[in-house]
């Protein structure tokens, strides 16, 4: 082997067998793992047992190395489903939820006026009547992660979260909704890209996803370095400004909506005066969110489909309860009168804990791998 540093062989054996042993072993040839200085290198992270076995089950690995909510802290990579759920006919087991009200407040994250972040675990108050009631009335599927299949759609996103609670990767890393902030790291990763704008000029005209191909690249050394993958490191995701709105762990208090100056019902992100600057579509070193780029999508305040303004309902429209967070729907939108909402940032702030739409669907990520 050219340009290897020769070692002791004894060094060299007990190197291998302990990386070997913390079952990190990338080939199975050792001197495969040299580097040319002659030391061993981790897999990367897609290569590990725990990496095959989410890329088996439709998954991709997100690159971290940069910071996403300008807290001045380099976010790490995580996991995310290439493709949209898909429903089988294998129902959640919802005994495995024993109490409603604790799980909705242990899950989902709603956003702090004060830090700009979603960080702050809902109001358990707010939802005695969820933990009382409700529970008779919530379907949720077992789901896969696969190109073909029907969409699971018309779920709530209590139901999407339910689902994914029994759709474990056996043997992989854990999976829930992605969070606000994984959300935001996929969009940038994708903007900043010129891979992904026609004629690769970054910022203009039309996203490539909108005109036909359903897949966005997701590339390392965008932003940043993520090292538990190579510099070179591409993969495709699908579906994220077409088909479906997707839900995702965030929660914002009705009187949170960002608004933005008198604007009601369906705005650009530039109008979202008290919205936090990492939550908009902003370009590396620009300070104006993107706005008439197709594919980038729209913001809609919270106005609800009926024409009501400040009230979120836990079930469908007309039962009259009333539901004080609005959970976030992001992506694309499969309907008629949303289609300027398409969009990778797109984002609504309509629908509460219970609410269910043939337009709305999810997908899948894990939490933020800090080691592996």
């Amino acid at each position: 082997m050219k340009n290897v540093k020769i070692v002791s062989t004894a060094i060299l054996s007990l190197s291998i067998s302990l990386f070997i042993g913390c079952g990190e072993d990338r080939s199975q040839n050792p001197t495969d793992q040299l580097t040319p200085s002659g030391e061993i290198k981790k897999p990367w992270i897609y290569e590990t047992a725990q990496g095959l076995t989410m890329v088996e089950n439709g998954f991709i690995y997100i690159p971290g190395g940069f910071d996403v909510d300008g807290d001045g802290i380099d976010e790490n990579g995580f996991w995310l489903s290439k493709y949209e759920a898909k429903i089988t006919n294998k129902d959640a087991n919802l005994t495995k939820i024993s109490d409603i009200r604790s799980f909705i407040v242990k899950n989902f994250k709603a956003y702090n006026s004060a830090n700009k972040k979603f960080d702050q675990n809902l109001t358990a108050t707010d939802y005695l009547a969820t933990s009382a009631t409700k529970i008779a009335t919530l379907e949720s599927k077992i789901v896969v992660f696969e190109q073909f299949g029907k969409v699971y759609n018309n779920v709530s996103p209590l139901e999407a979260l339910i689902s994914l609670n029994d759709s474990q990767i056996d043997g992989g890393y854990a999976i829930t909704l992605p969070s606000e902030k994984q959300w935001m790291q996929i969009v940038k990763l994708i903007i900043n890209n010129p891979k992904n704008w026609v004629d690769q000029k970054i910022g203009e005209s039309k996203l490539i996803n909108t005109t036909g191909i359903k897949d966005f690249i997701i590339a390392n050394n965008i932003l940043g370095v993520d090292k538990n993958i190579p510099i070179d490191y591409e993969r495709n995701v699908t579906n994220l400004a077409n088909g479906v709105s997707e839900w995702t762990l965030g929660a914002i208090n009705i009187d949170d909506r960002f608004i933005g100056g008198n604007f009601l019902g369906k705005a650009e992100f530039n109008e979202l005066e008290s919205a936090p600057t990492w939550w908009k579509p902003i370009l590396k070193n620009q300070t104006i969110p993107l706005t008439s780029a197709f594919g980038v999508g729209k913001y809609h305040n919270g106005s609800s489909l009926n024409g009501t303004i400040d009230v979120l309902e836990v079930t469908p429209y007309g039962t009259g309860e009333i539901d004080p967070y609005a959970i976030v729907a992001r992506g694309g939108s499969d309907s008629k009168d949303d289609k300027d909402l398409a969009g990778i940032s797109a984002a609504k702030l309509t629908y509460g804990l219970g609410y269910k739409d043939i337009t709305v669907g999810f997908r899948a990520a894990s939490d933020y791998i800090k080691n592996y």
